[in-house]
């Protein structure tokens, strides 16, 4: 037994009491209370010098895999602010590489939003084939379209030839080509990333990129993982997108090499030519409380049902100008009906759902079928899981809780996109209520906060409470989106924990739990709200081992 004294222990427990101290044994906490209680106990001492404590972070939406493997890409163009920087870059891979081979890099501008491109280019312009020609005339060429934001795709020649993207191929919806006087394509093209991967076009770029070996996906994974340890991010919910690196994380796991936790789920291959009720009965170790450890468990299914919102693939139920500044909406893959056989699946195989649903259009689509699916199987007791809803309405989230679904937000949204995408695009007031966590909160329906591949937790906890765009510095706080601080840290700790299914083991220091918790460098329950996005954490411990100090 190891004895905790002299912290501010903020437990998370029902109350959100706060302890002086807390005692592990054998990986989970025995007790917690004052200095005296604990220190009868009796075991070697770890004086937390008057430090705040807190459980450890759950991050619920956080794509740690992919932005992994996103960041094997070579050459890394990260931060480069010239088109001769770029092309020099690309020039020294190309060199080294055999013709005909495919050239994928990172994209432009600093991450993770990228807001320097390209008017912190010096050419203040995006580069285009004839840039990229000059060095790879023989390899095809892709600077791809980050995930975070809609830049385009650079393609050079022979990737436009590869692709078969000539003067005559047609936009689409989700897909344009920008093309010069002569009618020519530039190498500049909008939507090519995997949203769309519906568009034949952008299917072919996908399959056409190398692949990275197993060996360097389990590597980058590990790495991530082992970083999110810094930021106190000691689980993380890869409940979305990430079937295909389903093996590497079992690599890791088996090999003893998986920092922190993990809890993943399979996505349900919707809008493939694919026997759902057969596809069902392949993932049985996602049935029930699901398959693994403490350590990597797979739990559940998703299906996804748009795209995001600043890609203008969000189903609203008005119209919205898209990134091009064109009005219009997105669509949902699954209709009512459709969707509704889905969950009528889940309950028979006695699996978890998870509904991805962007705009309020789609919301209204997941609230209809899921009431068709109750009214012949109750749902309430199932904790399926609502993920982004982003545009959701008051009402809708009445009927969310009648159903008890609880809800995985990103309520750091406003920083990346605020003004730029919610208050310009969107009509109306529309703006004043995007992720409106009070809502959530009101309705009694437990919400994880998740950073969505972005920002590590306690930025992302600064994000939520204040609401500011990450350009003008302006707040888009609105009562809609106000919370208080303890309801953001129980959006990273406990409520985590219920959304990913882990309430009874992991999120609050409670005796019984496993011992996940991290001492910070200053009191974010009482210190300015502007420094939490600079607090550091000094320590992480996983299991009752320090992995991170």
């Amino acid at each position: 037994m190891t004895l905790y004294l002299n912290g501010k222990v903020v437990t998370v427990d029902g109350g959100f009491s706060i302890a002086e101290a807390f005692a592990v044994t054998d990986g989970r906490f025995t007790a917690v209370g004052s200095n005296d209680e604990i220190r009868e106990l009796g075991g070697p001492v770890v004086d937390l010098g008057g430090r705040t404590v807190v459980p450890g972070f759950i991050d619920a939406h956080s794509h740690t895999v992919h932005v992994a493997v996103e960041s094997l890409a070579e050459p890394n163009l990260t931060g480069l602010t010239s088109i001769a920087a770029i092309v020099e870059r690309i020039g020294e891979v190309t060199a080294k590489t055999e013709p005909g081979v495919w050239i994928s890099t990172t994209a432009l501008g600093t991450p993770t939003y990228y807001f320097d491109v390209p008017d912190g280019l010096a050419e203040r312009r995006w580069p285009t084939r004839a840039d990229l020609d000059v060095v790879a005339p023989d390899n095809p060429v892709h600077i791809p379209t980050p995930p975070f934001w809609p830049h385009p795709a650079i393609l050079n020649s022979a990737a436009l030839r590869e692709l078969g993207i000539t003067r005559d191929t047609p936009d689409q919806p989700g897909l344009r080509i920008e093309r010069d006087a002569n009618g020519e394509p530039t190498g500049v093209v909008h939507g090519m990333l995997f949203y769309n991967a519906r568009i034949p076009l952008v299917r072919q770029l996908l399959m056409s990129l190398p692949a990275k070996t197993a060996e360097a996906r389990q590597e980058a994974i590990a790495t991530a993982l082992q970083t999110n340890l810094t930021h106190g991010l000691t689980t993380v919910y890869e409940g979305h997108g990430n079937t295909a690196f389903a093996p590497d994380l079992q690599g890791l796991h088996d090999a003893g090499r998986l920092p922190g936790r993990v809890v993943g789920t399979y996505d349900v291959p919707v809008g493939k030519p694919v026997d759902l009720a057969e596809w069902m009965t392949t993932v049985s170790d996602a049935a029930g409380a699901g398959t693994g450890d403490d350590r990597l468990r797979i739990h559940g299914l998703t299906v996804s049902l748009e795209t995001p919102l600043h890609f203008g693939g969000a189903l609203m139920s008005e119209p919205y100008l898209d990134q091009h500044d064109v009005l219009g909406n997105g669509a949902s893959v699954l209709t009512v009906e459709q969707l509704a056989d889905v969950a009528r699946l889940a309950v028979q195989h006695d699996v978890r759902l998870n509904v991805l649903v962007t705009g309020d259009g789609a919301c209204e689509i997941a609230a209809d079928a899921l009431e068709i699916v109750h009214r012949e199987t109750p749902l309430t007791g199932r904790s399926w899981v609502l993920q982004h809803v982003h545009h959701v309405t008051k009402e809708q989230i009445a009927r969310f809780a009648a159903l008890g679904l609880v809800a995985q937000v990103c309520a750091g949204v406003d920083f990346a996109r605020g003004e730029p995408v919610y208050v310009k695009r969107l009509p109306g007031d529309q703006w004043e209520h995007v992720t409106p966590v009070r809502w959530w909160i009101d309705a009694g329906v437990p919400i994880a906060l998740g950073s969505d591949g972005a920002h590590p937790p306690l930025f992302d906890l600064w994000a939520s409470l204040t609401r500011k765009d990450g350009r003008s510095g302006r707040s888009l706080l609105t009562p809609a989106k106000t919370m208080t601080r303890p309801e953001a840290i129980r959006g990273w700790t406990a409520d985590a924990a219920v959304v990913l299914g882990v309430g009874d083991r992991l999120g609050s220091i409670e005796a019984g739990k496993l011992a996940d918790f991290v001492v910070l460098d200053r009191d974010i329950l009482t210190c300015p709200v502007d420094e939490i996005r600079d607090a550091a954490v000094l320590t992480a411990v996983v299991g009752g081992e320090v992995v991170s100090s």
